[in-house]
């Protein structure tokens, strides 16, 4: 292989690739990334074998080749070259790196041992623009249990209709769920359980993207592609609960707050928080008490203005889990609605945009 591609955007899919290796002792061949010419192309792939990422980058190819070369080593090297071009070329299995300064001789595998990253056939797919599917993503992704312990909760619920789609996710201490309408579209009805990881990665590819994401979804696989790059996963196996059962439907009492002086005192007062992470949210007419209090360190107590609708309320929260749900609700003002005592809190944004998050109180 004798190519040169541009230094900028060789870094950028080494960058999105390198976060998916894994550092594995007994497989070598999973901590490399492989470089094959295709056409006026070089593919970049990279595997841990429940997620892959193939990225196509332009370049001048002068002989066509593969190899497969250390991910993290490749992709420092290439970050800290200055040049805009970079010319590799390969003599068996060593990647010569040349620019205007460097000249490195890198060692790598065999692509013989790299793993077949699944080619899956585009049909049964639905459509998204970018920012909206990395911010539907970036609404749930904080409940997703981070343990493998209920397999179906470590991953993004995602249901697709005729014309939205529901993202839900919950550690059964909170729940996070929002609703996105007038969707694009696509062949594809149904839902599905998106592994965390994959969920992070497609949000990350998301942010900087330009186009229209396509995501295919097969026989425990998805595949979501644009112009430039392939991602296919695995798909968490199993039966996402009726999340929905446990969304209650009677509200006791309705509070409002200024969503930007309400976290400031929850960031506060987290200082003053135990072991569990708890605060307690006082409610009466037109004021709204933050109070934490730790044996070790001492007490606050904040005092918000507030507007109340019916009964006032005591209630404590994981501030964190708080917190969490404030970041993704981005009006001015945010809502609160009590559902009675020991039952759910449930958030939402002053103007509905889709999102809701519940959380489930702590015992007092």
């Amino acid at each position: 292989m004798q190519i040169t591609v541009n230094r900028e955007k060789l870094n950028n899919a080494l960058r999105i690739l390198e976060r998916i290796i894994s550092k594995n002792v007994s497989l070598p061949i999973l901590s490399t990334v492989k470089l094959k010419t295709e056409k006026n192309n070089v593919k970049i792939s990279a595997t841990n074998l429940e997620l892959g990422i193939n990225c196509w980058l332009g370049a001048k190819i002068a002989k066509d080749g593969e190899v497969a070369v250390p991910a993290r080593l490749f992709s420092g090297l290439v970050s800290n070259i200055k040049d805009e071009k970079i010319s590799l070329v390969t003599d068996g299995n060593t990647l010569k790196i040349d620019s205007e300064d460097y000249k490195t001789k890198l060692l790598g595998y065999s692509t013989e041992d790299f793993p077949i990253i699944p080619k899956i056939k585009k049909e049964n797919e639905v459509s998204f623009n970018p920012q909206e599917l990395k911010q539907s993503l970036a609404s749930v992704i904080d409940s997703v249990l981070p343990s493998d312990t209920r397999p179906e909760l470590a991953g993004v619920f995602i249901n697709v209709g005729d014309k939205k789609i529901e993202f839900a996710s919950t550690d059964s201490f909170r729940l996070s769920e929002k609703i996105v309408d007038n969707i694009e579209g696509g062949s594809y009805k149904g839902s599905l359980i998106l592994p965390r990881q994959t969920a992070v990665e497609l949000m990350r590819i998301a942010e900087t993207y330009n186009g229209k994401i396509n995501i295919v979804i097969a026989e425990n696989q998805i595949m979501a592609y644009g112009n430039d790059f392939e991602l296919v996963s695995r798909l968490v196996d199993g039966r996402y609960p009726d999340y929905k059962k446990i969304i209650p439907d009677k509200i006791v009492s309705l509070l409002r707050l200024k969503k930007g002086d309400f976290e400031r005192s929850i960031r506060t007062a987290g200082f003053f928080s135990s072991s569990i992470y708890d605060i307690k949210l006082k409610v009466t007419n037109n004021k709204t008490e933050i109070i934490a209090q730790n044996n070790d360190k001492g007490n606050m107590v904040a005092s918000l203005s507030s507007e109340l609708k019916n009964n006032p309320f005591e209630v404590t929260v994981n501030y964190n889990y708080l917190l969490d749900g404030l970041k993704n609700i981005s009006t001015e003002n945010v809502i609160i609605k009590h559902t009675g005592d020991g039952s759910p809190l449930l958030m939402v944004p002053d103007k509905e945009d889709g999102f809701l998050y519940l959380i489930m109180p702590l015992r007092s």
